[in-house]
């Protein structure tokens, strides 16, 4: 065989693929346009399908040139080339992606974030922590990949004044007075002037680590097969929740302590139900042993004032509780949950990477 058979025989062979994919590609255009296109536009591709395939049998490979280039021109004339026909698929795959995303959240699986300290340390909300001053990491663009893997943004809380510093600590955190101006500091942020220092405007007052509150993963299937039970943390509505400190149309996250038709009470540190301590739930045994980061369940509220048995759950009804039983406004202040509130239970924490990351506990 010499060179120029050689190259012959690929060339043949690259005619041969390219009729192939053609006749493929005008299956699959007549199959799409076929309600468009008109009769005489569809025959003539058809009668241009088997004159191919014939000459292809033959190997006739100067005519499968020629009908080729015949059908490419016909199968144009039923399906145009669109203007920005790849930035068009683009956006078409996008919005698809997007409807399935959304009709995934609607019925199978929705994401949540924890934004108070009610199911700390179990959840956590949003935080700060103390930091003296910018790192490395604190800089573009690494602060960037710090917030995007584990949720955390440096920030400073500048003087709007020039004056005296009056500093007062309140439930919510440090508060600093400079020239009638109120400065708010977040609780654990490092301080950086003390009482009755002379500050100046721009003056940096605290500082420190703003961290991002856990964002979970709910489960809006299993109660729909599944009862639910005793320890799971429940994602709910509170549309039917009457307190005053309660708005409806939010979702609330609290650890199920009560079932339908239980009466359910509690004694520090204990949670009762029918008149005996829940034991045997892993969560709620360390919540009432006053585990590092617990206190126990505490009497509070309107419905938890003391004594046992105070609660009396209806068939459909739940109780449910804070983790952190000190700051925790939970079923102890707006008694039970109905069921037709209940969204679902949560069952992984995504975001952001931290000693709470993966399955809810």
């Amino acid at each position: 065989m010499n060179i120029s058979e050689e190259k012959s025989f690929f060339a043949r062979r690259k005619i041969k693929n390219q009729a192939n994919h053609l006749l493929k590609s005008a299956r699959h255009v007549c199959n799409l346009r076929e309600d468009l296109a008109t009769p005489s536009d569809l025959r003539q591709i058809a009668e241009l399908m088997e004159a191919l395939s014939a000459q292809l049998r033959s190997e006739n490979f100067r005519a499968v040139e020629q009908v080729s280039g015949q059908l490419a021109d016909a199968i144009l004339r039923i399906n145009p080339p669109r203007p920005y026909a790849v930035l068009r698929e683009n956006i078409e795959v996008i919005i698809v992606a997007l409807a399935v995303a959304m009709a995934f959240r609607t019925y199978f699986i929705q994401p949540f974030k924890i934004p108070t300290s009610s199911m700390y340390p179990t959840l956590s909300g949003i935080h700060y922590v103390e930091k003296e001053r910018k790192t490395f990491f604190d800089y573009f663009p690494f602060n960037l990949a710090q917030w995007a893997v584990f949720g955390q943004t440096y920030i400073e809380v500048k003087a709007q004044s020039t004056g005296l510093a009056n500093i007062s600590q309140t439930r919510e955190g440090v508060v600093i007075n400079i020239g009638g101006i109120v400065h708010k500091i977040q609780p654990n942020m490092s301080l950086h002037v003390g009482q009755n220092d002379t500050v100046l405007r721009g003056q940096v007052l605290a500082s420190g680590m703003k961290v991002a509150g856990d964002h979970i993963f709910v489960n809006k299937v299993k109660w729909n097969f599944m009862k639910p039970e005793r320890g799971e943390i429940m994602v709910f509505k509170t549309d039917d929740i009457k307190h005053p400190q309660i708005r409806p149309n939010e979702h609330y996250v609290k650890r199920m302590v009560g079932l339908p038709g239980e009466t359910v009470g509690i004694v520090t540190p204990f949670f009762y139900v029918n008149g005996r301590p829940v034991t045997g739930v892993a969560m709620m045994d360390k919540i009432q042993a006053c585990s590092p980061g617990y206190n126990g369940y505490i009497q509070t509220g309107d419905f938890m004032t003391g004594g046992v048995d105070a609660v009396k759950l209806s068939a459909s009804q739940y109780f449910a509780c804070g983790d952190n039983q000190r700051n925790s406004l939970d079923g102890r202040y707006w008694g039970p949950v109905p069921r037709q509130s209940l969204v679902g239970p949560a069952f992984f924490v995504y975001w952001p990477v931290s000693a709470n990351w993966g399955p809810a506990r």
